[in-house]
């Protein structure tokens, strides 16, 4: 994250255009691959926001070179956010050919914006609108890997760890809370020291 964002706000643009050409979308991949390996769940955290990241750069047009080879895509209207999103989506159907498209209730389908209704292009759109709400994001992320097989017969607890800690550090200040209320709840350890604030 650090070097991704050194590089975005580098002075020289030239620096950090020929850094995103030669290393965004291997570090894209990259993630995608740690991402979808059910050993590195853990790591969630961290890789989705360096994923939400990249996905901002892209989407508020902070890198200025084309990701892309312009000669080999015949496409005029081509921009890296639209490029962006195909790669992803092309890197995704092809690691992951069994997610199936969506099945839309009669009529529904024409309340449908996106061209291509499958999984894997309305996940990669969804990262794309939610690069600047990072739960949305991960909201995103996480819905999409658990549907994928690799993730859906396993436990996937660890992909919400950040979101448990934090209630248990709230509960946990909840009780503290209301052991204070009643004398002699809290051991002496555990009581916090005004004294310690006056100086002798």
């Amino acid at each position: 994250m650090e070097v991704i964002n050194n590089f975005a706000s580098a002075t020289e643009m030239a620096v950090s255009n020929a850094f995103f050409q030669q290393y965004f979308l291997s570090i894209v991949q990259d993630i995608f691959f740690v991402l979808t390996d059910a050993d590195h769940k853990s790591g969630f955290k961290l890789q989705s926001a360096l994923l939400a990241r990249l996905f901002q750069l892209v989407e508020a047009n902070l890198i200025q070179a084309p990701l892309y080879d312009p000669s080999q895509v015949p496409e005029p209207n081509m921009t890296n956010s639209i490029f962006l999103r195909e790669f992803c989506a092309n890197l995704l159907k092809t690691a992951f050919p069994h997610v199936q498209p969506y099945v839309f209730p009669a009529g529904s389908r024409d309340d449908y914006l996106r061209a291509d209704s499958s999984q894997v292009i309305a996940f990669v759109n969804a990262l794309g609108e939610y690069h600047n709400d990072i739960n949305r994001f991960k909201l995103a992320l996480r819905d999409f890997l658990i549907q994928l097989k690799e993730f859906s017969s396993g436990d996937n607890a660890e992909l919400f760890l950040e979101e448990k800690e934090a209630e248990n550090q709230k509960k946990a200040e909840e009780e503290r809370q209301a052991a204070m209320r009643i004398p002699g709840m809290l051991k002496p350890d555990q009581l916090e020291d005004k004294d310690d604030e006056i100086l002798i």
